[in-house]
């Protein structure tokens, strides 16, 4: 996600920190730190621990490039809110969808186990700005890709009415978990 510098400086302090602040990336700092490249698949045998090996070709990405320097990155969501509500939920292994950085996460005897196995929690924070951006006062929002519903728990939460889908009925378990767990602050005036 590629953010405009005054559009980032708008941002309230609590959603910057979730953003990886780096130069503009069409810099000639930025560009001199991530030469151009053309990637048209690579071939790779590479065993990543005891029970899982890996072979073949990578192809998805065949013909694409560029530099580096174009990707922006949101930092993950804490532990504690991915498994905020999934109390009773039992941990289990899941395997993460890197390239083997941290090998003892691609081994069910050593991994670290999780409640919520979503590869792709988004933090709270970051889903209630973007909801709040974009919605108006007493809409809904409609996520047709749910997954472990950050969306749904951040629409909970600024009081938005939330319709979610979701495909995996994991997944669609851990969201509705996550979702009824949330709580509205209470918002007191005088």
């Amino acid at each position: 996600m590629i953010i405009e510098e005054s559009l980032y400086n708008k941002m309230p302090s609590d959603i910057q920190v979730l953003f990886t602040k780096l130069p503009n990336p069409g810099s000639d700092e930025v560009e001199a730190g991530f030469p151009q490249t053309k990637n048209g698949g690579q071939n790779y045998t590479e065993k990543k621990s005891k029970n899982i090996e890996w072979k073949g070709k990578i192809t998805k990405f065949a013909g694409d490039s560029g530099s580096a320097s174009r990707f922006f990155y949101c930092a993950k969501s804490s532990k504690k809110d991915r498994d905020e509500g999934l109390n009773g939920f039992e941990e289990k292994f899941s395997p993460t969808m890197g390239n083997g950085i941290g090998v003892k996460e691609h081994d069910s005897e050593t991994a670290t186990k999780k409640h919520n196995l979503h590869p792709t929690v988004k933090p709270t924070k970051l889903m209630q700005y973007l909801v709040r951006l974009v919605t108006p006062k007493g809409g809904t929002v409609l996520d047709p890709f749910m997954g472990s519903g950050s969306t749904g728990k951040a629409c909970k939460l600024e009081g938005f009415n939330f319709i979610g889908i979701e495909k995996e009925k994991e997944y669609f378990d851990i969201a509705e978990a996550r979702i009824k767990h949330a709580e509205p602050e209470l918002k007191l005036a005088m």
